[in-house]
């Protein structure tokens, strides 16, 4: 009988496994992104090509619109932390990258109403 409970427990824990691997990873992102610092405070003219990297990295992890939602919210909250980017130039971060993240990066934007997704 034991055997029989354990089963569907099994198969609950296997399906929240599951789901949390393709979740949006905000702290991985965050940190990936920490070479972009740099020039979104107006230290360097063009981004590095590691930030660039992350930045298309961005764009691969945030596929579904649920994910490019918490994406935007991930952006938000650790741009949040940093009150001397230049919004102006982190608006132009993922073009300058060659990337079409198709949101705005911003301390100001509104994730819950994200154009669709190309």
């Amino acid at each position: 009988m034991k055997r029989f409970v354990m089963i569907p427990i099994l198969l609950v824990l296997l399906l929240l496994t599951m789901e949390q691997g393709n979740a949006f990873d905000c702290e991985a992102t965050g940190k990936s992104l920490f070479p972009c610092g740099v020039f979104i405070i107006g230290g360097s003219v063009e981004p590095s090509t590691s930030c660039c990297s992350a930045v298309q990295n961005l764009k691969a992890s945030a596929p579904t619109p649920d994910d490019k939602r918490n994406a935007c919210i991930c952006l938000k909250e650790v741009a949040s932390h940093y009150p001397n980017i230049r919004e102006d130039i982190a608006a132009t971060l993922p073009q300058r990258c060659g990337v079409d993240i198709n949101f705005t990066i911003s301390k100001n934007m509104d994730c819950d109403n994200l154009p669709p997704l190309p």
